[in-house]
């Protein structure tokens, strides 16, 4: 078998498939523009459109419109190659006298776009009423865009600051993904804009152990000039030494144990938690509602989150804003105080059901999907004990592949990577593999017995209906106690 097989085998392709597959500007999807759009002439569109609604007896409205270009380089093993992609779209968004809501949403951002939008949502009437929308307000700035060749070399430098690199390495990638969204918000006393430059690096290193592929990523992201951070050097030297750890052959012994648990995982958990229990749609579930009502405790005194667009150092909130896509300004929001309930992720759907005081984490994928309440950064308080001083005796858990949470139950299964033995506070030595963490979330919570001072970012990119979703975390590793036990597979 030649290397260009046991790629395949892996599921691994050259850069440029890499691109494809990612989906960087899906065809149909896909809009190109010659010319640059003016910021006046957007506002007076958006205007116009929001005079012409008001006039039709909408008064909750607002628009809201986005030009966004994806950036994205990669390198490999078999080649490099980058890509350029732009998208533009519109929503306007009204509420019946009735109290429901309406959208009608175009990709379509010009004079003549707009225009049809107002026409699908009140007919043909040319009627306008004058709207005070405020001073122009104008948060974040542009990014110069890097040419072809410096992206590469990023790409490029990413590998060489990597030293632990081996032959053992079957494959890698490194990559470098650009999100430049301007966003408008306009309604009655608003006139908003924001530019928010994404970047995203990340690199993949693959290698054998025994008959299987062990894939282990790292990646880093901020808000602001592409050359503001970088993939640092010992992270980039922990995924490759991740990739090359050799497993235990012994069985793992299936139990309770003592846990520390590596961001990682815990970024898992919370990622996986927070949408299925803390936002308002979650607590329109009545098995939700009555669990996690606000003041319930849920977890043990040591743990508190917040949800922080605003947040900034290091590495700038990845999934922060200053408004959110129903022009909300961004905001602090506490979710649990020392384990308590005191608050719950809300877009204006939400606070109209009552289920929270407060909007302002009203999401859109790419700015122009389905508005949902979602969580933007994420952040666990750090605690008070360095990280190493967690571990005693039980397992050090690290790389989580993926974490489900069900609200009805509160199970939790988290598949990890691997788990590293410890004894009188020092590894063993012994590692295993393909494990998973499983149980009552509450009382995995409620076990949390320690929180380190040290917290590491996680920025996270998706896609929903092939428009991106963007958020981040700020995490700390936690011991507690849990049933960790050998990975299951599906009949």
């Amino acid at each position: 078998m030649n290397r260009r097989e046991v790629l395949g085998a892996l599921g691994a392709a050259s850069a440029s498939s890499l691109l494809w597959a990612l989906g960087c500007g899906a065809p149909e999807q896909e809009v190109r523009r010659a010319t640059t759009l003016r910021e006046d002439e957007v506002r007076g569109w958006l205007h116009d459109a929001l005079g012409k609604l008001a006039a039709a007896g909408f008064a909750d409205a607002y628009a809201l419109a986005v030009t966004r270009r994806r950036t994205l380089a990669a390198t490999d093993v078999l080649g490099q190659a980058v890509r350029r992609v732009r998208a533009d779209g519109v929503v306007l968004a009204v509420r019946d006298q009735d109290g429901a809501f309406r959208e009608q949403v175009t990709a379509d951002l010009s004079a003549d776009g707009i225009a049809a939008a107002v026409r699908a949502l009140t007919g043909d009437k040319p009627r306008w009423a004058r709207i005070d929308f405020g001073r122009p307000v104008s948060s974040g700035a542009a990014a110069r865009e890097p040419s072809d060749d410096e992206l590469l070399a990023m790409t490029q430098a990413i590998r060489t600051r990597d030293q632990a690199l081996t032959s053992r390495i079957v494959y890698r990638a490194e990559l470098v993904d650009i999100d430049d969204a301007h966003v408008w918000s306009v309604a009655r006393g608003r006139d908003l804009d924001q530019r928010l430059v994404r970047v995203r690096q990340a690199a993949t290193r693959v290698a054998w152990n025994g008959t299987r592929p062990i894939v282990v990523e790292a990646a880093r992201g901020w808000i602001g000039a592409p050359t503001a951070h970088e993939l640092e050097r010992t992270v980039l030297e922990d995924t490759t030494r991740g990739a090359l750890a050799l497993m235990t052959p012994a069985a793992f012994a299936d139990g309770e144990h003592a846990l520390v648990l590596a961001p990682s995982v815990v970024a898992a958990i919370v990622e996986a938690a927070v949408p299925a229990l803390l936002t308002t749609s979650a607590a329109r579930r009545p098995e939700v509602a009555r669990r996690l009502e606000i003041g319930a405790a849920v977890a043990s005194p040591l743990l508190s989150l917040a949800d922080d667009p605003t947040a900034a150092g290091a590495f700038d909130a990845y999934g922060g804003f200053h408004f959110d896509d129903e022009g909300e300004p961004a905001a602090a929001l506490a979710l649990v105080d020392h384990g308590h309930v005191v608050g719950r992720i809300a877009d204006r759907a939400g606070v109209v059901a009552a289920g929270a005081p407060t909007a302002g984490r009203g999401r859109r994928p790419g700015h122009v999907g389905g508005v949902e309440p979602a969580a933007s950064h994420l952040v666990v308080a750090p605690g008070t004990s360095a990280q190493q001083a967690l571990r005693d005796d039980g397992y050090v858990v690290e790389g989580a592949a993926s974490a489900v949470v069900d609200a009805a139950s509160d199970r939790v299964v988290v598949a990890v990577s691997r788990a590293r033995e410890v004894a009188r506070g020092e590894e063993t030595g012994r590692v295993f593999g393909e494990l998973e963490l499983v149980g009552q979330l509450g009382a995995l919570l409620a076990n949390i017995a320690g929180v380190s001072t040290e917290s590491e970012s996680f920025a996270l990119r998706d896609e929903l209906d092939g428009r991106p979703r963007w958020r981040s975390l700020s995490v700390p590793w936690l011991r507690t106690r849990g049933l960790l036990r050998a990975r299951r597979r599906p009949e």
